[in-house]
């Protein structure tokens, strides 16, 4: 005879079991991901803010530069690992992880273009102490812009890379963006999303279709810091990507963007896809802004091509 009761046990128990092995798995690809040790936290230093630490390299001298990556879990200051010793000859240059990736707190909290704000508009306060350069890639050049248009004394220049199409930076949260959110939010189950999403095969597929023009420059030690950086504190970053997915981060920059006068400037992979439309979509709501080029590159024309894109950036200077 069926017994509803046994049958509901064994269910309960079943989806007990898989959850644990889910956890296992969780932890063990976390600490496997940080066996090859690229982003070592002894070569720098932690800001202590008001919401937690945050990692940070300083390195040069001269008038100082920020470098904020993308706004990505599996970014980090590496992504500016190949041109940080040629702009340190001629800056004073301070590589950031944002919070909420790599080596910097990674909080359970809903994370917003604002806090972003609060975070760097502190850090070139207590830390640089000086107006500055900020140079920021994709997402991050959104808050980049809207602390320079906060705060005159501590943004002298942006150097936007790739930076997020207005329109997409517009859009706001809906049930699919939400229902993303939540998943990722889960504690076993969403960890488990995000490991997938963050796998070392996913992150090398980037970098040979969206992040490089030409796939032969990806390197091994390249895919390994991503990857290393997406599982640092135990996959935390997923709440990071829970707000990014759920369109928590987006704001509309018009109003800042055309407060800002000739600050600045925009430099794209020329193979980037619309990229060329999207700075011109800035250009519209301020003709002020500048901008160049970098031949045969896509998201990382700084990891792709260094040299070209250190021409690129002492060309903008003269602009």
């Amino acid at each position: 005879m069926f017994d509803l009761k046994e049958y509901s046990k064994t269910i309960i128990k079943l989806n007990l079991f898989s959850l644990g092995l889910m956890h296992v798995s969780n932890r063990f690809i976390s600490s496997m991901a940080l066996t090859s040790n690229m982003l070592k936290p002894g070569v720098g230093k932690y800001y202590r803010w008001q919401h937690g630490d945050v990692f940070y390299h300083k390195t040069g001298s001269g008038s100082p530069v920020v470098l904020l990556h993308h706004l990505d879990p599996a970014f980090s200051a590496y992504e500016w690992n190949e041109i940080e010793d040629q702009l340190s000859t001629m800056h004073t240059v301070y590589s950031v992880d944002l919070p909420g990736c790599g080596r910097s707190v990674k909080d359970n909290t809903t994370y917003t273009n604002y806090y972003y704000v609060l975070f760097l508009s502190s850090f070139i306060k207590d830390v640089v102490r000086k107006k500055c350069i900020v140079m920021a890639s994709g997402y991050s050049s959104s808050f980049a812009i809207m602390t320079a248009s906060m705060n005159d004394s501590l943004i002298g220049k942006i150097i936007a890379v790739n930076p997020k199409s207005l329109k997409e930076l517009a859009q706001t949260s809906n049930k699919k963006s939400k229902a993303a959110s939540i998943i990722l939010s889960l504690p076993i189950i969403g960890t488990s999303v995000y490991n997938i999403s963050e796998g070392r095969d996913n992150i090398d597929l980037a970098f040979t279709e969206k992040y490089l023009y030409n796939p032969f420059r990806s390197q091994k030690r390249f895919v390994s810091a991503f990857y290393e950086g997406a599982h640092y504190s135990e996959s935390n970053g997923r709440h990071l990507l829970a707000s990014v997915k759920g369109n928590y981060m987006t704001v509309d920059l018009r109003k800042a963007l055309a407060k800002i006068g000739d600050r600045l400037v925009i430099l794209y992979g020329d193979k980037m896809d619309k990229a060329s439309k999207v700075a011109a979509c800035y250009q519209h709501v301020n003709p002020s802004v500048k901008v160049l080029s970098v031949n045969n590159t896509k998201f990382l024309p700084h990891m792709e091509r260094p040299e070209a894109f250190i021409e690129a950036y002492k060309a903008s200077r003269k602009q």
